[in-house]
């Protein structure tokens, strides 16, 4: 089973916001490719207006990067299920009452095609000189298409994180507070379309 992983439901004031002009490139790390300490030339500073202790209760903070910000116990089940597939790096979250640097920026080091165009129903960008995605009605993926993946970006659709059921449970087990997996089917609209 394929999942994607999206951000809790949470108040708007518990989501951080990536510093765009002070901060590295964050379309990087939107590319499902492994980085080099080089090409990530500046730091990752998020902000948020709420105390430290008020977001220290996440596990992975919702952000607007399109990559998740995860603590060492996320770090750390994900070293063990998938280490080929994740790249951590530093990150600075400036709270009201002082910065944390205990969160890692999360980078998918790998990419995969998957959409079952056949069963899903989408859109395309409009204007645009090359056929993208620019939204669902509906998504299904093809069986067995992350392969030995156990976490991919889709290729398509970057901003989709694709997880495996084994990630799925062990964050489950693990109680992790911040992250939601969910069926693509259900997340993008009922199977009416099909």
């Amino acid at each position: 089973m394929i999942y994607l992983w999206i951000l809790s439901e949470c108040p708007n004031k518990h989501i951080a916001v990536y510093d765009r002009e002070a901060s590295a490139d964050y379309f990087m790390f939107r590319k499902g490719i492994k980085l080099t300490k080089e090409q990530v030339d500046k730091p990752l500073i998020f902000s948020l207006e709420v105390t430290q202790a008020e977001i220290l209760r996440y596990d992975a903070i919702p952000n607007n990067s399109a990559s998740p910000l995860v603590n060492q116990k996320i770090i750390d089940i994900l070293l063990e299920l998938a280490p080929d597939d994740v790249q951590f790096f530093d990150a600075q979250v400036r709270c009201k009452d002082g910065t944390l640097t205990s969160y890692k920026l999360l980078n998918i080091a790998h990419e995969i095609f998957g959409i079952d165009h056949e069963h899903s129903v989408y859109t395309l960008m409009k204007m645009s000189a090359v056929k993208a995605i620019s939204g669902f009605r509906y998504l299904t993926y093809l069986p067995r298409c992350m392969g030995k993946h156990k976490l991919a970006r889709d290729k398509e659709y970057r901003s989709n994180l694709l997880s495996s059921e084994e990630v799925k449970q062990a964050f489950e087990r693990n109680k992790i507070k911040g992250v939601r997996f969910v069926k693509p089917e259900d997340f993008y609209g009922p199977k009416k379309y099909i």
